[in-house]
């Protein structure tokens, strides 16, 4: 029996997607999931009444029973072995990071029910106007603020986290002199760095450099604590006694510890992952929304472990080709008349590639292109006075954005926009980063690093290094993890590259190129991010050394390590330049130009794929503004009155 609709991925399109679907009054919705649940192993001692619904519970009974993993531990180099055994690779196809490695990039994506959200740092920032018109990407005020409003009532609200405690009801954007030492650490080193060090980089290029957004804190996807009576409550109809207000803290009985292991997995679960909205869902003013997957009678079927294979243009619909790694891999197949694609840049694009070379769909002559690394960068400084303790906070807590005039850049653009955050190292990681700036010496490090590729050697490094600290009275030694990189800033980067990678598929996997004339390490925004990173570098201790990504310079290859691919999928008015129009509708390559109906019916991609070029910010918000335009339009809600989200 066909279904309504088939939502491919469980991302922030994909659940987005599903949820509009439920708005629009779907019941028979198939949501394929490549990965498998990931949780925290961690149980609260006093869980909220009634205590939410358990995944491993719902997991194995199941039929055939679901796979339920548990995020990657302890937070010391043990941890490490089971971040190795969490790598989806040849005999671990169910792994939580996938690390995909092409010619000049590497890309690092999840692999779970949840999608993205599972790994990412949390980071709601909105892209600059001019960047979204540079790149001809259409989203109004109105468009972000219904992605906010998805966010906050289908996750939780946002918060910002620069201080070592939660201060409810305080803005900490700006603290008294008094309160400062509440900041953490590396926050206000990135704060105090910033004031002096952009000023001069202005003062020497003058007009050519632009303070777009002096320090700010993040605004976070991420449980604070907020029972605080400047949180408005929910007053039940009737009810002469208002309960006392009741944030999403309070009401999870969980909130961020600052753990600083945001991209390996949430102990504490403060996360706003959206396994937890398909699983079990939010209440936004004492109304639940999501929580699908719980209840039987949502309509809504998810079925993980099926990575999809291709899509087919039948009579009436599609066809959907998936492997089912709950029966040995065997393949299925499901119908339905509207297919969502939100299977991540890397998947989507495999999937739709590979459903043209084999005939059964036909795209555009843009295809695969327009890829963009949304010019992520990343960069070390040591020995940084006073200390910033990198292992503490959330991942990313700051930034500042900074713009550069540059005549070189396409002609619709007026510069180069760069985003720096601060960013949290995990305690796992410790030892071999403590031991790679500062044991080694550049190229032996810079050797060790491309050997581990894909992971093979890390824990023999890790011994090495060990022994590279005798046990004597020296008080160095028997350092704890938070100790080790309490020296150590690591920043997080975004800028504006020129999108001219192309996506094509070498025989059965996915293949990513640049034109040979223009690598992608010859964009000019990787050179002004380390201009940036150098300045604030010099402001933060007299022996600060900013120290690049190992496999940027070391090599000699200029290799980038992204988080944020966006493309391949672009959107465009017209089949001659693009994949989708502006409504995630994707172009028909059968019809000849200028058709009056020019696109395949009830078939949309709604992630990041369609972005087609950088954004220079985390592109999460971004994303969320456009699935929910897609969503609107193809389900026709608010032309019905219907209200979404």
């Amino acid at each position: 029996m066909p279904y309504d609709a088939i939502v491919i991925g469980t991302g922030f399109g994909g659940t987005i997607a599903t949820a509009a679907l439920r708005a629009a009054g779907k019941t028979n919705i198939l949501v394929l999931e490549r990965g498998t649940w990931w949780i925290t192993p961690e149980h609260l001692g006093k869980p909220p009444s009634p205590p939410p619904p358990s995944v491993p519970n719902y997991a194995a009974s199941q039929t055939p029973p679901e796979k339920v993993q548990y995020w990657p531990r302890p937070d010391h180099d043990r941890g490490l072995v089971d971040l190795l055994a969490a790598m989806r690779r040849d005999g671990n196809k169910d792994g939580l990071y996938q690390y995909t490695r092409f010619g000049q990039v590497d890309i690092l994506t999840a692999n779970g029910v949840g999608g993205g959200s599972l790994i990412y740092s949390n980071v709601n920032l909105r892209p600059k106007p001019e960047v979204l018109n540079g790149i001809g990407l259409n989203l109004t005020d109105a468009d972000f603020a219904r992605a906010r409003l998805f966010m906050e009532k289908y996750r939780g609200k946002f918060n910002k986290i620069v201080t070592k405690i939660p201060l409810p009801g305080r803005n900490v954007d700006k603290l008294d002199d008094a309160s400062d030492y509440l900041y953490l650490d590396r926050s206000r080193a990135l704060r105090d760095a910033s004031r002096n060090a952009l000023p001069k980089l202005k003062t020497e290029l003058g007009v050519n450099f632009t303070v777009l957004d002096e320090w700010a804190p993040l605004e976070l996807s991420v449980l604070e604590y907020d029972e605080d009576p400047t949180v408005p409550p929910f007053v039940p109809p009737n009810d002469p006694k208002p309960p006392k207000p009741v944030g999403d803290a309070a009401g999870a009985h969980t909130h961020c510890e600052r753990q600083g292991r945001c991209i390996l997995g949430c102990l504490p679960a403060a996360r706003h992952t959206l396994n937890k909205t398909l699983f079990a869902g939010h209440k936004y003013q004492g109304q639940k929304y999501g929580g699908y997957v719980s209840d039987p009678n949502s309509g809504v079927t998810l079925a993980p472990q099926s990575k999809v294979k291709t899509i087919k243009r039948i009579a009436n619909g599609y066809e959907v080709t998936y492997e089912d790694g709950r029966n040995d891999d065997q393949d299925q197949t499901a119908t339905a008349p509207v297919v969502f694609v939100a299977a991540g840049v890397l998947g989507t694009n495999e999937i739709l590639l590979r459903s043209h070379d084999h005939g059964l769909l036909k795209l555009s002559e843009a295809r695969g292109s327009h890829f963009s690394t949304n010019g992520d960068f990343s960069g070390f400084v040591v020995n940084t006075n006073p200390p910033v303790w990198t292992t503490r906070g959330p991942i990313n807590t700051c930034h500042i954005g900074v713009k550069f005039e540059d005549a070189g850049m396409p002609s619709q653009f007026t510069g180069t926009w760069i985003t720096v955050e601060d960013s949290g190292i995990p305690a796992m990681l410790a030892p071999f980063v403590r031991g790679a700036l500062e044991t080694l010496d550049p190229q032996a490090f810079a050797n060790q690093v491309k050997g581990l590729w894909p992971f093979d050697d890390l824990l023999n490094l890790l011994n090495k290094i060990r022994n590279l600290f005798p046990h004597t009275s020296d008080p160095a030694n028997f350092q704890t993890e938070a100790e080790m990189l309490s020296d150590i800033f690591y920043f997080n980067c975004m800028g504006i590259d020129d999108a001219s990678g192309t996506f094509t598929m070498d025989g059965d996997d996915l293949d990513l190129n640049w034109p040979a004339n223009k690598p992608i390490w010859k964009n000019p925004v990787f050179g002004q991010i380390e201009k940036v990173l150098r300045a604030l570098a010099a402001e933060m201790g007299p022996q600060a050394q900013y120290v690049s990504y190992p496999l940027w310079d070391k090599f000699g290859d200029h290799k980038l390590v992204i988080t944020h691919p966006l493309g391949g999928c672009p959107i465009a008015p017209t089949v001659a330049d693009g994949v989708v129009d502006d409504f995630g509708r994707v172009f028909d390559g059968n019809k000849p130009p200028g058709a009056a109906d020019p696109f395949y019916p009830g078939l949309f991609v709604v992630d990041g794929s369609v972005i087609p070029g950088a954004l220079a910010v985390n592109p999460t918000i971004t994303i969320a503004a456009q699935a929910i335009k897609t969503v609107d339009n193809a389900l026709g809600l608010t032309a019905a009155g219907i209200a979404f989200p």
